[in-house]
């Protein structure tokens, strides 16, 4: 394959990671969700906690699954299921059907398509910037899809204002079917992965880490536009809460590799612990809109850099061939923190009317893993 052609098919699996980002979205759909099929907040936020849920199955059981199709047809197929699952999503008439399609198999599939799309650029000569570009794309697709759902759902499109995100998959996955993958990835796609691994004391310590550090980000990204206080609630404003939520999710996994590169993974998750704690902490108290909409964007690029640095984390503790099984394992920590997290925070909101329980269980959450990760520090180093 000639490099134009490699570097087209690497720009296709970023951008098949951007649509797939239309997860992170989510905090525009919900009010649509819940207009469509009068569900409350906390319902409305299990479909989203779901979906989490399912992505993390999707990294983890993906590979394994569709260990038998061949390279060349894979990113066509999963970014096919991708449109096939958002279709059907946007034609719901009731809400089981939705949470079936948009939950779980959107959900499933976003998480094996963003498996795909990282393995792919790490297997590249040009991984070192392909892999950041992978992962920030992701988190792109929230900031640009998060305000279209807002847009188009006030323009009166209601399920369907998925239908950007569900265009972009498809462009996806006809190109996809029309291109060769790299060379290096086309010998075959019978590669067989290897056996799952029993997770050690260790690798239940980091998934604890993951999962009570991530809550918060994950309340802000399903939540940012319903944080904002009552009244500033226009379309303009929770936009730009949605935009500027996934834009500082998108910078914190940037950032991250230079954090880590100079203090060492664990103090870079200490150091996005504590900016987290202190955010979510004047979150509870600010009450003018503009403050609001900063604080999020904050907590949000805490995340960002936690969701990115954890990897590096992993990496440090486990080397050679067990990582990717390990890593495997402490994503599970991510998927409890994406189940659980959004739906009691959406079903604290439908019970006291405000999500500041939520937050202050996410500060003692963070605390948590602040005390478990610092027990990593003497051998954890900066390289």
């Amino acid at each position: 394959m000639s490099l134009a052609a490699g570097k087209a098919y690497s720009g296709l699996t970023i951008l098949a990671c951007f649509g797939g980002g239309s997860l992170y979205g989510w905090s525009g759909y919900l009010p649509t969700v819940r207009a469509q099929f009068g569900v409350s907040n906390a319902s409305a936020s299990m479909v989203f906690s779901l979906a989490l849920l399912s992505f993390t199955l999707g990294v983890l059981l993906g590979p394994y699954l569709f260990a038998h199709i061949p390279m060349r047809y894979r990113l066509g197929l999963l970014a096919g299921l991708s449109v096939l699952a958002l279709s059907i999503a946007g034609a719901s008439v009731g809400f089981a059907g939705f949470v079936l399609s948009y939950g779980l198999c959107f959900g499933f599939v976003a998480g094996a398509l963003y498996n795909y799309a990282i393995s792919t650029a790490s297997a590249s000569v040009a991984a070192p910037v392909l892999v950041p570009f992978s992962v920030a794309a992701f988190g792109l697709g929230g900031a640009v899809f998060g305000p279209a759902h807002v847009w188009l759902t006030a323009a009166g499109w209601g399920l369907w204002s998925l239908a950007p995100a569900l265009v972009c998959l498809a462009f996806v996955a006809i190109l996809a079917l029309v291109m060769r993958p790299f060379p290096a990835l086309e010998e075959d796609g019978q590669a067989r992965p290897e056996p799952m691994i029993i997770p050690d004391k260790m690798i239940v310590t980091l998934g604890i880490i993951f999962a009570a550090g991530s809550c918060s980000g994950l309340i802000v990204l399903g939540f940012a536009s319903q944080i904002l206080p009552r009244g500033a609630d226009g379309v303009g404003l929770a936009s730009l809460a949605i935009f500027l939520a996934a834009i500082g999710n998108t910078l914190g996994r940037l950032c991250a590799a230079i954090t880590a590169d100079r203090f060492g993974s664990a103090l870079a998750i200490m150091g996005a612990l504590v900016l987290s704690m202190i955010t979510l902490g004047a979150l509870i108290f600010a009450s003018v809109p503009g403050v609001v909409v900063g604080l999020l964007f904050l907590v949000a690029f805490a995340y960002g850099q936690l969701a990115a640095t954890m990897p590096l984390l992993v990496k440090s503790m486990v080397s050679g061939a067990a990582f990717s099984r390990s890593f495997g394992w402490v994503f599970i920590g991510w998927g409890v923190a994406g189940l659980l997290g959004p739906w009691s925070a959406g079903w604290l909101m439908d019970v006291t009317g405000s999500v500041h329980i939520s937050l202050i269980l996410c500060i003692l959450l963070a605390a948590l893993s602040l005390w478990l990760v610092s027990g990593f520090i003497k051998s954890d180093r900066p390289s």
